[in-house]
């Protein structure tokens, strides 16, 4: 069985981390899968779905690394719309911030076991969207696979 489905939120700014474990929950439990898998995808490259414990510790040192691999005040050519004539959208963000962390910290998705029916996740573990750019409207999807 392969049921999927699409959800919208509205982040609130760089690195906030919505915690979607129970649409992911109610969509395993609405497919009535047992044993299998279920994905979380997130159809944006300056959005990123994590496994992780949520919570502002967790946040500020991301935060941190990221800073140390991509400082957010430096310049990237992506943002000089001087140089800049592809990929354009009206009211450009200066945002290659958001797409260069995505690379390094983040994936468009993650694979979560399922086992009697339960997510299989570790103690504290949530499924996380997390908004790598400025506040938005996003979509993820959630795609369960099995029996």
């Amino acid at each position: 069985m392969v049921v999927l489905e699409e959800f919208e939120a509205k982040t609130g700014g760089r690195l906030d981390a919505l915690d979607v474990t129970d649409e992911v929950r109610g969509v395993v439990a609405a497919a009535g899968v047992r044993a299998g898998s279920v994905l979380v995808f997130s159809p944006h490259t300056t959005c990123t779905v994590m496994i992780a414990r949520p919570g502002g510790g967790m946040i500020a040192a991301l935060d941190a690394a990221m800073n140390a691999i991509a400082p957010a005040d430096g310049y990237y050519a992506h943002d000089d719309l001087a140089i800049r004539t592809e990929n354009l959208v009206d009211e450009e963000p200066a945002n290659a911030w958001a797409h260069i962390v995505h690379v390094f910290m983040g994936k468009a998705s993650e694979t979560i076991p399922v086992a009697d029916g339960e997510l299989v996740l570790g103690e504290g573990q949530r499924a996380l969207l997390v908004e790598l750019d400025r506040s938005r409207e996003r979509r993820y999807c959630v795609q369960v696979l099995g029996d």
